[in-house]
């Protein structure tokens, strides 16, 4: 168990400020990941762990305020030396993530998937965001 190893092989944007590489690192100085400004919907992550992996569990830690209204996963274990773009992924679901208007989007929501699969690769699609006065220019951030 603990956590695994992995790069991030697609992102379909990023704001400067914010890049994907954020994602890769967990420290009190990381600033997270947040989609370019007025970007279109649905934005994807798609992530290669080391190797083949047994996936129990996803945590999403969200932005306060920069908030996708659902997240779909898929995953894809293909043959070895397959290439990515020819890569076959299964949906394993969806999370709706709360507005945050209740805590006056002061709280970051962490949600938890368990889940029990065999993969290489998670792929993330974030859909459209919650609309909010602290998120005038469309983003979604984790």
């Amino acid at each position: 168990s603990g956590r695994l190893k992995f790069k991030v092989v697609k992102c379909t944007s990023e704001d400067p400020d914010y890049p994907v590489s954020e994602i890769l690192a967990h420290s009190p100085q990381t600033r997270g990941w947040q989609t370019a400004r007025f970007c279109e919907f649905p934005q994807e992550i798609c992530l290669e762990f080391d190797g083949p992996v047994h996936l129990r569990q996803v945590q999403f830690l969200s932005h306060q305020t920069k908030i996708a209204t659902k997240i779909e996963l898929f995953t894809a274990l293909p043959q070895e030396g397959a290439e990515f773009d020819q890569v076959q992924f299964k949906r394993l679901g969806y999370l709706s993530l709360d507005s945050n208007e209740r805590s006056q989007y002061q709280a970051r929501e962490l949600k938890t998937v368990d889940v029990d699969i065999s993969t290489l690769f998670l792929r993330i699609l974030f859909h459209k965001c919650h609309v909010n006065r602290f998120n005038i220019v469309n983003q979604v951030g984790l």
